[in-house]
């Protein structure tokens, strides 16, 4: 039996240091590396079920093709499937634009050698897509607005800081190896305090659990705010020396009096005050802030005032403190790996939150055809009714998966891909900031392909040029990493830019236009148009931004990350998994003759699902929460049929938290 060292890119937030363990040319079982330094043996809950996905009966081995719109797949030729996407592309370059082909894919698997869609289409003439991402981009551009650049502390200083607040995150699902050392500063001494709507896995581990009103944690920091200054618990030097804005951010802050904040965000005027003088005490505190913080159209303002308030604070540039949001170290890949006779014509259509609106409204030319890879926009992506009907009104789509996912099921030609053991790559780490080598470790089962051949392929079928398509995997990887990286370094030991050591701004230089923290941010303003300061405002959809939405629809959703699943490109093999479980406060089903059990409709303007209610104190009162991730056409419903495909204030995010719903007992 072979042993491979290897990492995953698709495991949650932290991804995965993985052995995977290979017999007769199939991995048989994977287990965490005991030698990582971060994972230490831990797997994410996604990761340590691949063997049965990646072998499992539902894979697919070999190209499907339909004859027409209104007939099932059906197995076909490489020739065939192939001899199908080149008429399709063909028509489209003789009767409108290369730019009416949508080009589209995810960031789950993102790699050097995911870009060869690309150089394909720059060869093929231009292609559309959309701009952002659906995971983190406000609170990335948030962050860097205020401190100018994305660092975050290494894990070993979590034992250094006397108080750990996690903020819109579950590591305890999401990240098991941060996990860890959450756990080992908390035995420290370290107290571990989480806050989140929702009573997660890690707000049941944590000492101190605050659930604030869905979207209104830049209030609730605003509050905290006013006591460290109200009380002079803030650092009065740093602020003086290193912070734009103060002044006008006391005057923001002092509307917000914790009275207030209680009113707004549902919590205890006098547990905000307790809250916020235990963290002005502890010297230092950490701050770890979650993608879920900035899931609303409020996102980018939130994340800005929740790191203004750890920089006044003081806890920037100190051992133990810091605010962790993303970790761009391991993030040192020149952009682009081909070299190209000329740049290629791509049209950016608008949001990656919006492809469905953004795809029908597209003219001159219109959408006609989409190359869908590496991602399941009809289950992912928020207003699922829009991206479906987008997609159906297309002359013609392709898609490149291991499953016939929601989005396969409904294309016209799908190709087997090749899955993560299959091709080498490198996996840049966003928690731990480090670059891992992701060696080949098998040959792809059966007809699958890499994504590099299937677009030799059609560059063959076209007369295209190949020789980039030839590079061999380490060649390319070696060509676009820095000097003195390469694969082979990569083989021996990942890349880690720092040491346990590290302090991110220890020197006070931001790479700010002030060279300061700016809680004052021109940038912002100009950019987004939103307030220079990280001014409060209401969630979209909330009674205060909506009161006649509200009325329709009182209870609040929540999609939160599943166990089991990496958003929803990766489900179970097997039957379909029994619905998960919409929890409800005890009140507000009492309120409807609900009880656990029971079947519920939830519904707001934008769809419908049929679900079992589970009662739970897990949820504040007035708060439902569903898990992402599941398939419509195998489990019957999707979260993302009640969200809005609206953007974020800043980075154009998705705002898959800021969404209302009715509940109702099926009658």
């Amino acid at each position: 039996m072979q042993r491979f060292r290897t990492a995953s890119p698709a495991s949650g937030y932290g991804g995965d240091a993985i052995l995977a363990h290979v017999e007769d040319g199939r991995v048989v079982r994977v287990e965490g590396d005991p030698d990582d330094r971060f994972a230490r043996g831990r797997l994410s809950p996604f990761a340590e079920r691949y063997v049965e996905r990646l072998n499992g009966p539902e894979r697919l081995l070999r190209p499907l093709v339909r004859k027409s719109r209104d007939d099932p797949l059906e197995p076909a030729t490489w020739d065939e499937a192939l001899g199908r996407i080149r008429a399709a592309l063909a028509g489209v370059a003789r009767e409108h634009d290369p730019r009416a082909v949508l080009y589209h894919t995810g960031h789950g698997h993102d790699g050097v050698m995911a870009r060869f869609g690309e150089l394909f289409l720059s060869y093929f003439g231009g292609w559309s897509t959309v701009y952002g991402d659906l995971c983190r981009a406000a609170g990335m551009e948030a962050t860097r607005l205020t401190f100018g650049a994305l660092r975050h502390h290494p894990p070993e200083d979590l034992a250094n800081a006397r108080m750990i607040v996690v903020w819109g995150r579950n590591p305890a699902v999401t990240c098991p190896a941060h996990m860890r050392f959450l756990e080992e500063a908390r035995a420290a001494g370290a107290r571990l305090v989480c806050i989140d709507p929702i009573r997660t896995e890690t707000a049941a581990l944590s000492d101190e659990h605050l659930a604030p009103q869905p979207g209104t944690d830049g209030f609730l920091a605003h509050a905290i705010a006013r006591v460290l200054l109200e009380e002079h618990l803030y650092d009065e030097a740093f602020v003086r020396d290193h912070v734009l804005g103060f002044e006008e951010y006391r005057s923001l802050v002092r509307q917000c009096e914790p009275r207030k904040a209680e009113r707004v965000c549902g919590i205890p005027a006098s547990r905000i005050v307790e809250f916020a003088r235990a963290f002005g005490a502890a010297k230092p505190a950490n701050v770890t802030a979650g993608f879920g913080l900035q899931r609303y159209r409020n996102g980018g303002q939130t994340v800005r005032a929740v790191a203004a308030l750890q920089a006044i604070a003081g806890n920037i540039g100190v051992k133990g403190g810091g605010f962790d949001f993303f970790n761009e170290d391991a993030f040192v890949a020149r952009p682009y790996p081909f070299r190209l006779p000329a740049p290629p014509r791509v049209r950016q259509l608008g949001a990656a939150s919006r492809l469905g609106r953004v795809t029908l409204d597209a003219e001159a030319p219109p959408i006609v055809a989409a190359i869908l890879e590496r991602s399941n926009p009809i289950a992912q992506s928020p207003n699922a009714a829009a991206v479906h009907y987008a997609l159906r009104r297309l002359d013609f789509v392709c898609a490149i998966d291991l499953w016939l996912t929601d989005t396969a099921l409904r294309a016209d030609v799908v190709l087997p891909a090749k899955s993560m053991f299959e091709e080498t790559d490198v996996v840049q780490g966003p928690w731990d900031g480090v670059l891992r080598l992701k060696p080949k470790c098998v040959e792809p089962p059966a007809e699958a392909r890499t994504e590099r051949e299937i677009y030799r392929s059609l560059a063959t079928l076209f007369g295209y040029p190949t020789d980039q398509f030839d590079l061999d995997p380490v060649e390319m990887i070696d060509r676009v990493l820095p000097a003195g990286l390469s694969a082979n370094r990569l083989r021996k030991q990942p890349f880690t830019r720092h040491g346990p050591g590290h302090v991110p701004f220890a020197d006070r230089r931001f790479q700010t236009p002030s060279g300061r923290v700016e809680i004052r941010s021109a940038a912002a303003e100009i950019s987004w148009r939103v307030d220079p300061l990280p001014l409060y405002v209401p969630p979209r959809e909330s009674e205060q931004n909506d009161p006649e939405r509200f009325k329709r629809y009182p209870l609040h959703l929540l999609t939160p990350k599943a166990r089991d699943r990496h958003c929803s490109q990766l489900a179970l093999p097997g039957e379909p998994s029994p619905p998960a479980p919409l929890l409800l406060h005890p009140r507000d089903a009492g309120a409807r003759g609900i009880a656990t059990g029971d079947l519920v409709r939830v519904f707001n303007d934008r769809g419908e699902a049929s679900l079992p209610a589970l009662l739970s104190d897990a949820v504040r009162e007035g708060v439902v929460a569903l898990p992402q991730g599941r398939w419509i056409s195998r489990d019957g419903y999707s979260s993302n049929v009640f969200t809005h495909d609206d953007a974020t204030d800043m980075g154009h995010g998705a705002v898959f938290f800021d969404c209302l719903v009715q509940v109702e007992k099926n009658s």
